[in-house]
Protein backbone atom coordinates (compact mmCIF):
# COMPACT_ATOMS: atom_id res chain seq x y z
CA UNK A 1 0.00 0.00 0.00
CA UNK A 2 1.39 3.81 -0.97
CA UNK A 3 1.68 6.60 1.55
CA UNK A 4 -0.92 8.24 -0.28
CA UNK A 5 -3.43 5.15 0.10
CA UNK A 6 -2.39 5.03 4.00
CA UNK A 7 -3.42 8.55 4.54
CA UNK A 8 -6.35 8.24 2.94
CA UNK A 9 -7.58 5.57 4.64
CA UNK A 10 -6.24 6.94 7.58
CA UNK A 11 -8.70 10.15 7.47
CA UNK A 12 -11.85 7.28 6.41
CA UNK A 13 -11.05 5.07 9.36
CA UNK A 14 -10.97 8.57 11.44
CA UNK A 15 -14.18 9.54 9.81
CA UNK A 16 -15.98 6.15 10.60
CA UNK A 17 -14.48 6.60 14.09
CA UNK A 18 -15.90 10.23 14.63
CA UNK A 19 -19.56 9.06 13.14
CA UNK A 20 -19.46 6.20 15.61
CA UNK A 21 -18.71 9.17 18.62
CA UNK A 22 -21.59 11.33 16.49
CA UNK A 23 -19.01 14.12 16.44
CA UNK A 24 -19.32 16.25 13.71
CA UNK A 25 -16.09 18.26 14.03
CA UNK A 26 -14.30 15.23 13.82
CA UNK A 27 -16.34 13.93 11.07
CA UNK A 28 -15.21 16.96 8.97
CA UNK A 29 -11.63 17.57 10.30
CA UNK A 30 -10.02 16.39 6.57
CA UNK A 31 -12.54 18.83 4.65
CA UNK A 32 -11.82 21.20 2.31
CA UNK A 33 -13.06 25.09 3.03
CA UNK A 34 -15.07 24.76 -0.23
CA UNK A 35 -16.14 21.18 -0.43
CA UNK A 36 -19.27 20.42 -1.62
CA UNK A 37 -21.30 17.89 -0.80
CA UNK A 38 -24.73 15.92 -2.01
CA UNK A 39 -25.95 13.59 1.00
CA UNK A 40 -28.68 10.62 0.73
CA UNK A 41 -31.30 12.50 -0.69
CA UNK A 42 -29.66 14.95 -3.01
CA UNK A 43 -29.16 18.00 -1.11
CA UNK A 44 -26.05 20.07 -1.83
CA UNK A 45 -24.31 22.46 -0.40
CA UNK A 46 -21.05 23.75 -0.48
CA UNK A 47 -18.23 24.53 2.10
CA UNK A 48 -17.11 22.50 5.37
CA UNK A 49 -18.87 24.59 7.56
CA UNK A 50 -22.67 23.46 6.36
CA UNK A 51 -21.05 19.77 5.75
CA UNK A 52 -20.59 19.96 9.75
CA UNK A 53 -23.30 21.53 10.28
CA UNK A 54 -25.41 19.28 8.52
CA UNK A 55 -23.94 16.68 10.33
CA UNK A 56 -24.39 17.63 13.75
CA UNK A 57 -28.09 17.84 13.03
CA UNK A 58 -28.44 14.44 11.57
CA UNK A 59 -26.12 13.05 15.12
CA UNK A 60 -28.51 14.55 17.05
CA UNK A 61 -31.82 13.87 15.51
CA UNK A 62 -32.61 10.55 12.94
CA UNK A 63 -28.84 8.95 12.99
CA UNK A 64 -28.08 9.60 16.59
CA UNK A 65 -26.41 6.53 18.24
CA UNK A 66 -26.07 5.21 14.92
CA UNK A 67 -22.90 3.13 13.87
CA UNK A 68 -21.10 3.64 10.66
CA UNK A 69 -19.21 1.26 8.76
CA UNK A 70 -17.04 2.31 5.82
CA UNK A 71 -15.39 -0.47 3.41
CA UNK A 72 -13.10 0.89 0.53
CA UNK A 73 -13.48 -0.30 -2.67
CA UNK A 74 -11.55 1.40 -4.82
CA UNK A 75 -8.93 4.13 -4.94
CA UNK A 76 -8.58 5.28 -8.16
CA UNK A 77 -5.89 8.44 -9.12
CA UNK A 78 -7.13 9.96 -12.39
CA UNK A 79 -4.45 12.91 -11.83
CA UNK A 80 -1.49 13.54 -9.83
CA UNK A 81 -2.32 14.59 -6.23
CA UNK A 82 -6.10 13.70 -7.01
CA UNK A 83 -7.55 10.61 -5.60
CA UNK A 84 -11.41 8.84 -6.32
CA UNK A 85 -12.56 6.76 -3.29
CA UNK A 86 -15.43 4.45 -3.60
CA UNK A 87 -16.74 3.31 -0.15
CA UNK A 88 -19.15 1.29 0.49
CA UNK A 89 -21.07 1.90 3.78
CA UNK A 90 -23.35 0.24 5.89
CA UNK A 91 -25.61 2.20 8.33
CA UNK A 92 -27.23 0.41 12.04
CA UNK A 93 -29.13 1.41 14.57
CA UNK A 94 -30.18 4.51 13.20
CA UNK A 95 -33.51 6.48 14.81
CA UNK A 96 -35.34 7.02 11.58
CA UNK A 97 -34.38 7.50 7.83
CA UNK A 98 -34.21 10.74 6.11
CA UNK A 99 -37.83 10.66 3.61
CA UNK A 100 -37.68 8.82 0.34
CA UNK A 101 -34.98 6.61 1.51
CA UNK A 102 -36.95 3.36 2.45
CA UNK A 103 -35.73 0.84 4.92
CA UNK A 104 -34.79 -2.17 3.31
CA UNK A 105 -35.76 -5.82 5.05
CA UNK A 106 -32.29 -6.33 7.21
CA UNK A 107 -32.68 -2.98 8.67
CA UNK A 108 -29.61 -1.67 7.47
CA UNK A 109 -28.66 1.61 5.57
CA UNK A 110 -26.74 0.44 2.88
CA UNK A 111 -24.88 3.37 0.44
CA UNK A 112 -22.11 4.31 -1.98
CA UNK A 113 -19.91 6.65 -1.32
CA UNK A 114 -17.42 8.79 -3.85
CA UNK A 115 -15.02 10.81 -1.71
CA UNK A 116 -12.41 13.14 -4.03
CA UNK A 117 -9.45 14.06 -2.12
CA UNK A 118 -6.79 16.43 -3.44
CA UNK A 119 -3.13 16.61 -1.96
CA UNK A 120 -2.46 19.89 -0.70
CA UNK A 121 0.86 21.36 1.55
CA UNK A 122 -1.56 20.43 4.41
CA UNK A 123 -1.92 16.90 3.67
CA UNK A 124 -5.00 15.51 1.66
CA UNK A 125 -8.38 16.83 1.80
CA UNK A 126 -11.57 15.96 1.02
CA UNK A 127 -13.35 18.47 -1.62
CA UNK A 128 -16.18 16.25 -3.26
CA UNK A 129 -18.34 13.92 -1.46
CA UNK A 130 -21.26 12.38 -2.88
CA UNK A 131 -23.37 10.01 -1.16
CA UNK A 132 -26.01 7.27 -2.67
CA UNK A 133 -28.79 4.91 -0.90
CA UNK A 134 -28.30 1.34 -2.54
CA UNK A 135 -32.01 0.67 -2.73
CA UNK A 136 -31.27 -3.17 -3.79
Amino acid sequence: MSTAEQQIEQIIHRQQDAWNRGDAAGYSQDCDEQMSFTNIVGETAFGRQAFETKHAFIFSHIFKGSRLEMNIQRMHYPAPNTALVDIACTLRDYVSLPPGVPPRPDGILHTCLLEVFVRTDAGWRLVAYHNVDVKV
